[in-house]
C-alpha cells in the first residue's frame, strides 16, 4: 500500500468486543487499488491472477464511462465487455476441486450486487439515451443518492429500528413514511421543529 502512497492500516475498534476495523478508501485510492493493488502476490495461484485481471477491467470499464461521449460501437462493446465481466465475477470452479486441471472460481453469485445489475442491465439503455443528446454519464454524479442512504441508513438502522425494530412493518415503511411527512412539513410550510417560548404573566 506504500508503493501506492495509499494509507491504509487495520486497527482494534472501541468495541467491548475488539473488533477489528480498517481505514475507509476514498474515490481516488480506489482507483489506484483497482489499477495498480497486486492481487497475485497475495491470493496465490490461478485464482489470485485472475481476480487481478478481473479488477484491472473493472477499471476499463469505469475508464469508458468517464469518456466524455460515446459512438455507439463503443456502447455495444461496453455492453458486452460489463456483462461478460459480471459473468467472470461469478464464475464457478471449473472441473474437479483441488485437482491439478480445475480452473478455480472467483465469486459467488451471491456476491452480485444491484450496482452490477444495474451496470450491466441499465447502463448502456442510458449511455444510449444520453448519447442521442449529446450527453455522458460523466455529467452526472450519484454522490446526492449515496449521502441520501447513508443518511436514511444511520437515521434507520443506527438509531430506530436498530436490529429490524420490533414492529412487524419493513423498515422501508417507516423510511418511506418519514419522507412523505418531511415533504408534507415542507410543501404546507410547517415547521418540523418545536420552539419551546416563556411567556412572562
Amino acid at each position: 500500500m506504500n508503493d501506492l502512497n495509499i494509507h491504509f492500516e487495520f486497527y482494534r475498534g472501541g468495541s467491548a468486543r475488539g473488533n477489528w476495523n480498517w481505514t475507509s478508501l476514498m474515490g481516488p485510492d480506489k482507483k489506484k487499488m483497482l489499477q495498480h493493488f497486486p492481487v497475485s502476490e497475495f491470493i496465490p495461484g490461478i485464482r489470485g491472477v485472475d481476480i487481478e485481471i478481473l479488477w484491472r477491467k473493472f477499471y476499463q470499464l469505469y475508464e469508458v464511462l468517464k469518456k466524455p461521449s460515446h459512438t455507439e460501437e463503443e456502447i455495444s462493446k461496453f455492453e458486452e465487455d460489463v456483462k461478460n465481466w459480471v459473468r467472470t465475477f461469478c464464475r464457478p470452479t471449473i472441473g474437479q476441486m483441488n485437482s491439478a486441471t480445475s480452473i478455480p472460481g472467483l465469486y459467488r453469485k451471491e456476491d452480485v450486487t444491484p450496482y452490477m445489475h444495474m451496470l450491466t442491465m441499465h447502463v448502456p439503455y442510458c449511455m444510449r439515451q444520453l448519447k442521442e443528446k449529446g450527453l455522458s454519464l460523466r455529467l452526472f454524479s450519484t454522490s446526492s443518492i449515496e449521502k441520501k442512504n447513508h443518511n436514511q441508513v444511520k437515521l434507520f438502522f443506527r438509531g430506530t429500528t436498530m436490529g429490524g425494530g420490533k414492529k412487524k412493518l419493513p423498515v422501508v415503511y417507516d423510511i418511506l413514511v418519514f419522507e412523505n411527512r418531511q415533504i408534507f412539513y415542507l410543501i404546507n410550510n410547517i415547521p418540523n421543529e418545536i420552539t419551546y417560548k416563556n411567556i412572562t404573566i
